[in-house]
């Protein structure tokens, strides 16, 4: 079977029992912050598919990256995947979960690259701006890059709004036939 129809199914249970149990939220935290472990961490990727390891110690593993303070239902469905043999495909789980979540609560995630720290009051000017015209919740998530210079770059659902200086700079460069 496919990867990211085992990946896509898991998911889609998940957020059928989150929303039956009204977690969904808290589990859609939960599925960041392993989304975000595996993506950090490769050696959790080796621990998932190392045979010598028990399914015991997988999940035991798998809850300590919560610190222990984890979902019932999160805790019931690392249990469930790992019983089935499927723990090679959390980080694909978690990364289909939050795209099943986020559809499903109409959110788009943008992110915003700047040279130095935004202040608040940009970000909700920018969220607010977003909102309207994707008519969309937003979920934004920010980047410090100083090589940008200056300015800022916007990346909503695969658009991008590029306003930063060092873009500037390149295509003032390329005018003036370098």
């Amino acid at each position: 079977m496919n990867n990211g129809k085992i990946s896509i199914r898991y998911a889609k249970a998940l957020l059928s029992s989150a929303k039956e149990a009204k977690v969904e939220e808290k589990v859609y935290s939960e599925m960041v912050t392993l989304e975000s472990a595996f993506s950090q961490i490769d050696l959790l990727k080796q621990a998932m598919s190392n045979p010598t390891l028990t399914k015991e110690e997988k999940i035991k593993l798998l809850n300590s990256i919560f610190n222990n303070k984890t979902s019932n239902l999160t805790k019931s469905f690392i249990s469930l995947v790992v019983d089935h043999g499927r723990e090679d495909y959390f980080y694909r789980i978690a990364l289909s979960y939050q795209d099943l979540y986020r559809k499903d609560k109409n959110i788009v995630v943008t992110h915003l690259t700047t040279a130095v720290e935004a202040d608040d009051k940009i970000k909700k000017q920018i969220i607010k701006s977003v909102e309207v015209s994707e008519n969309s919740k937003v979920e934004l998530r920010t980047e410090i890059n100083p090589d940008i210079i200056g300015g800022y770059i916007l990346d909503i659902e695969g658009k991008r709004l590029d306003a930063s200086i060092i873009r500037q700079l390149s295509k003032l460069y390329k005018y003036a036939g370098h």
